[in-house]
């Protein structure tokens, strides 16, 4: 049995990345990417990109949204111009709100003639990229700035919204409501009426991490916020956030970060 082509366009120890259109109009075969989001903006060009089995005229300007596992190829019939984002999710982690933005998205949206303000979003997310020592915090709320736009854009008629996993989605919804009181995988799997390793097998399939990696997450970027922006003391901290007491609380940021609550308050 042939396999679908897998495409890997940018590397694993990366988690962003923007770079130009590729100006040619040799047609694609139909490839996917695993384990990254991609966002493209064609100034110019035409002819039809294949996304799944839905078929979407290229009429510049325009934006394309595909989630990871989205099989897409191109036939041109006009040299394309524009730019292609690539992100992983690991790469907003410290916005788990943001990432719920994901289920609003379109997988295209047709943009305005005279709309130049999103081809200076990439741009300037493009010139950041090409410094010698790009500030990643710069890029990520380039890219925040985008997706937060894009989620206010109206969805084209006839046009299909972007599939999210409705067990991942639900899932993210709960740790943001109950990652305080409730830090067990078998809470969340029960919630969902799902079994650990289903939940687990989700995840990984469609983000390519563990179920629980993501609680982790969360707990540990609000961790990082109460240690940054407030000055309470890491016991406070460490009991707010329901830890039984503050040394499992400074064990368990060490594991997750390789610095203890306090060398972490001190390095800012």
């Amino acid at each position: 049995m042939e396999e679908i082509k897998v495409n890997r366009k940018i590397e694993i120890n990366k988690f962003f990345k923007i770079s130009r259109m590729k100006e040619v109009i040799k047609p694609t075969k139909p490839h996917k990417h695993e384990g990254y989001f991609e966002i493209i903006f064609l100034s110019e060009g035409a002819g039809v990109h294949i996304i799944d089995e839905h078929n979407y005229s290229v009429e510049p300007p325009l934006l394309f949204y595909m989630n990871p596992g989205h099989v897409h190829c191109w036939e041109f019939s006009k040299i394309p111009k524009g730019y292609v984002c690539i992100f992983k999710e690991v790469f907003l982690s410290a916005y788990p709100d943001i990432k719920l933005i994901f289920s609003k998205l379109s997988t295209k949206y047709n943009l305005p003639q005279k709309n130049i303000s999103i081809e200076s979003d990439f741009k300037l997310m493009r010139e950041e990229y090409e410094r010698d020592y790009p500030d990643l915090d710069i890029l990520r709320h380039y890219l925040i700035i985008l997706l937060l736009k894009m989620s206010h854009f109206p969805i084209p008629k006839g046009n299909v919204q972007t599939e999210v996993n409705p067990t991942l989605f639900k899932y993210r919804q709960l740790i943001e409501e109950h990652y305080i009181e409730e830090k067990n995988l078998e809470y969340y799997a029960d919630k969902l009426s799902v079994s650990k390793r289903v939940l687990n097998s989700t995840c990984k399939k469609e983000i390519g991490r563990s179920a629980s990696s993501l609680i982790s997450e969360r707990i540990i970027v609000e961790s990082k916020r109460l240690l940054k922006h407030s000055n309470n003391s890491i016991s406070e901290i460490a009991y707010h956030l329901n830890f039984n007491d503050p040394s499992h609380f400074a064990k368990f940021f060490k594991g997750k970060t390789n610095l203890t609550p306090g060398q972490f308050r001190d390095k800012l």
